[in-house]
């Protein structure tokens, strides 16, 4: 979770596009990037038995409550309603709502490391 904090994590096998075309896009909204683009590419791997995990992490990331001060974590309703409708049983939904809450804090943590430094 601290890598996708990071925005350090791309998806998919595809090669990232160029700076050139990322620059014509940022273009297009009117802004420019100084100083030069650098694409962070560091590799990750998920085991296997993480994976469903994972996947129900990135299905909840419209889930966070926010203040002015930036997200303050997770809207446990919404994280409750996303693991039913996505058909968990309920013992299942309780394990993953604790795998939820671990990464939830892992990322809350990194969020506020890096509005510190």
């Amino acid at each position: 979770m601290r890598l996708l904090a990071r925005g350090q994590i791309e998806f998919g096998d595809d090669e990232p596009e160029e700076a050139e075309s990322l620059d014509e896009g940022l273009a297009a909204f009117g802004l420019t990037v100084s100083g030069g683009l650098i694409i962070v590419r560091d590799e990750f791997w998920l085991w296997p038995e993480n994976e469903e995990a994972f996947s129900m992490w990135l299905a909840i990331q419209t889930q966070w409550n926010a203040s002015m001060a930036g997200a303050t974590g997770l809207s446990y309703p919404g994280v409750e309603t996303c693991l039913r409708l996505r058909g968990l049983k309920k013992k299942s939904r309780q394990k993953m709502f604790l795998l939820i809450q671990m990464m939830e804090r892992a990322c809350l943590d990194e969020w506020a490391r890096k509005r510190e430094s």
